[in-house]
């Protein structure tokens, strides 16, 4: 068995398969491909699968307390008590994007979700109805851990939407917010992972949750743009994936 850094070492090049930087929906925002309406129909997606965040960070919460599993208890409440706690939900400052554009709450809530988008919200949650909530946590980790930081998805697009585009401050503060805190987010539940990955069976149940996250977040990536251009593009990502995962059925895979 590898090294618990050797393993997140391999979790990492999975993610690597599709960075987060460099979908079409960040890299267009940063290399200005898109129009300001284009970008508010994105925001349309996104705001329905964030106020789908309570649900899945509920579903983690319960499982963790449940299997009385006090340090991932710890690592989930903190996101779900920043989700909730405050003033402003999570979900209140998504919308802050759609208000200023002028869009009602009752038209962002009755918008129809693109393939990526739904795609995306079942498998989320999917994932931490029915998994543990270690696994809920690896779906997390490697997703928040691109998206926060300075140089991460969130900082590079708040920069370009105020800078370039003109979208004010408030309207695009829960990019400067997950810029804020999903970098720590994301540090500490990759902490957790490699803490847990002690033997083989606890280790499948972390890679296929992590496999499960990027992908899940990669198609609501997808469904931003699908809303943008009318199209249901999925996209490739920047190399193929491990191709044992395609072989894995063929007798001649299982022959070499």
């Amino acid at each position: 068995m590898t090294s618990p850094d050797q393993f997140i070492d391999e979790l990492w090049d999975y993610a690597n398969q599709v960075p987060m930087v460099e979908h079409p929906w960040f890299k267009g925002i940063v290399d200005h491909r898109w129009s300001r309406e284009q970008i508010v129909l994105g925001e349309v997606q996104h705001y329905l699968r964030v106020r789908t965040n309570p649900i899945y960070f509920g579903y983690m919460a319960v499982n963790a307390v449940a299997n009385r599993e006090q340090g991932l208890a710890d690592v989930v409440l903190e996101n779900f008590l920043e989700e909730l706690s405050g003033d402003r939900s999570h979900v209140d400052i998504m919308y802050q994007f759609l208000e200023e554009a002028g869009i009602s709450r009752e038209e962002a809530d009755n918008a129809e979700p693109t393939p990526g988008t739904l795609a995306a919200i079942e498998m989320i949650i999917g994932c931490c109805q029915r998994r543990s909530a270690l696994e809920g946590v690896a779906m997390l980790a490697f997703v928040e851990s691109q998206h926060g930081g300075p140089d991460g998805a969130a900082a590079r697009a708040y920069k370009e939407l105020v800078g370039h585009y003109g979208f004010s401050e408030r309207q695009v503060e829960t990019y400067r917010i997950h810029a804020e805190q999903d970098v720590g987010h994301g540090s500490r539940q990759i902490d957790t992972l490699r803490r847990a990955a002690v033997d083989e069976e606890t280790r499948e149940k972390i890679r296929r949750a992590v496999k499960l996250g990027i992908t899940a977040f990669t198609l609501e990536w997808d469904g931003h743009v699908q809303a943008m251009t009318g199209r249901r593009d999925f996209w490739p990502g920047v190399r193929p994936f491990d191709p044992r995962q395609a072989e894995a059925g063929l007798p001649e895979a299982k022959q070499a």
